[in-house]
């Protein structure tokens, strides 16, 4: 019987999710009989929780959530200082409760409540692969973070930061976009180095770069159509420099799943991308929505690394 905690983001959705709890609790407590339940307080504080619950023996671990809530419980998956799980045997599940939930749509989650616990009861566990970012000059003190669905750095970071000013209750699903635009108004490609599986090295100025393990970020925007997240690999996309028109004029091909068509897009499969500053203004990096810190830094591929009840 599988011991279960669930970890509720009350704030996502807009704040919504604190007023669906008691629908949701309710659902759960019809399919699983003993479980536990703890609200977050306070950003990252799923990923302490989470890490805290595996070690002390729970095996199922529920978010009520966004990507954001995922992404967090993703990170208390492994242990703090290594990239082993805390619990190989134990595995994830996520009820859908936020606002862009990109990584939950491409995995057909259903976004009904009463069928998604059902599905969590009652399926198998599919094995996902997660990206390890290991932050080269961090200052913080924690150099490492995970992510499930995609990083990048560039434009796609700089929108996040613009974001990040803007109260999580304002913002609805167009909110990316159009924090893209606000961000272009000042925005350069920036000049990077980047080494893909050690054995090839690119030098050029990028609009944008994405380490993608999922297919769509931004709510809505499918970066890489063609990544699949349990192949072992990453799709790395990388968009040349561009003018701030050339960038709006494509900007739909973002959500037709057409963007590699265009002559200055570059995507290839990798399983390690280093990535070097070669100008002094920080190139900052962005992870499944959270702001991470600048380059240089390294992704990998952890295969299979996590276990989601999906």
């Amino acid at each position: 019987m599988d011991k279960v905690h669930v970890i509720v983001n009350p704030l996502s959705a807009r704040g919504k999710t604190g007023e669906r709890w008691v629908t949701i609790k309710e659902i759960i407590r019809h399919y699983f009989k003993e479980y536990k339940y703890i609200f977050t307080e306070k950003p990252m504080q799923a990923t302490e929780i989470a890490r805290s619950l595996l070690k002390d023996g729970f095996d199922l671990i529920i978010g009520v959530g966004g990507d954001g809530t995922l992404n967090e419980i993703t990170n208390g998956y492994f242990h703090e200082d290594s990239p082993q799980a805390v619990n190989h045997e134990a595995s994830l599940g996520i009820i859908p409760s936020g606002t862009g939930s990109d990584f939950i749509r491409y995995l057909k989650i259903p976004r009904d409540f009463k069928r998604c616990v059902e599905v969590i009861k009652n399926s198998g566990i599919r094995k996902i692969d997660v990206g390890k970012i290991t932050f080269k000059s961090s200052a913080s003190g924690s150099p490492v973070k995970y992510f499930i669905n995609v990083a990048d750095f560039g434009l796609g970071a700089e929108v996040i930061k613009t974001l990040s000013a803007v109260p999580a209750g304002k913002r609805g699903p167009f909110s990316y976009y159009k924090g893209l635009l606000t961000t272009l108004r000042t925005y350069r490609s920036k000049r990077v180095r980047i080494v893909v599986d050690d054995t090839e090295e690119i030098s050029d100025r990028f609009v944008i770069g994405a380490v993608a393990n999922g297919r769509i970020f931004g709510g809505g925007m499918m970066i890489a159509p063609g990544a699949e997240p349990d192949d072992g690999y990453f799709d790395l996309v990388l968009v040349e420099d561009m003018t701030k028109f050339e960038i709006i004029k494509n900007s739909p091909k973002l959500y037709t799943g057409k963007l590699g068509s265009h002559s200055k897009v570059l995507i290839k499969r990798a399983r390690n991308v280093k990535v070097y500053p070669l100008e002094e203004e920080a190139v900052n990096i962005e992870y499944d929505g959270e702001v991470g810190e600048p380059i240089p830094a390294e992704f990998q591929v952890i295969e299979l690394g996590v276990n989601l009840r999906i």
